[in-house]
């Protein structure tokens, strides 16, 4: 397996969907989830800090996979949180899905973040299916 440093804008588009709530319904759970591990995302300062949260913990992974100093050889630690007003809820949730992947090296997936933000993702995979016409006609159990 191979990893690498994903782009700024994959990690605003993730960030900018989570803060706008009407794209996903029930994230009451996730929004006091992030409050509560310190990403206040109702509040001016909490998307930039969760972007940097994010942007280090895919360093890390990386720097567990391939050893210090070589997250720089990706591209330039330099991440800067930028609103995202183009995207959709499935396009952030595939980016969620790619961040996740980028940060399965080493001791990370047992962090916290990593651990609320995969809850996410599959809270979100719900909602995007639950939508779905196939969805809607299935029967109940």
């Amino acid at each position: 397996m191979s990893a690498f440093i994903v782009e700024d804008k994959t990690i605003n588009t993730i960030v900018t969907m989570l803060t706008n709530s009407e794209h996903v319904l029930d994230s009451s759970w996730y929004k006091r989830e992030l409050k509560e591990s310190g990403f206040d995302l109702d509040h001016m300062g909490g998307a930039e800090k969760l972007g940097q949260a994010m942007f280090k913990l895919n360093v890390q992974a990386i720097t567990e996979r391939y050893g210090e100093g070589e997250a720089e050889k990706f591209r330039k630690l330099d991440y800067k949180y930028r609103v995202q007003p183009h995207y959709t809820v499935i396009s952030a949730y595939k980016n969620l899905r790619c961040w996740l992947y980028q940060c399965t090296e080493g001791d990370v997936p047992k962090t916290p973040l990593f651990k609320l933000m995969h809850g996410i993702a599959d809270s979100i995979a719900h909602h995007i299916v639950s939508r779905t016409p196939e969805y809607e006609k299935a029967p109940w159990c």
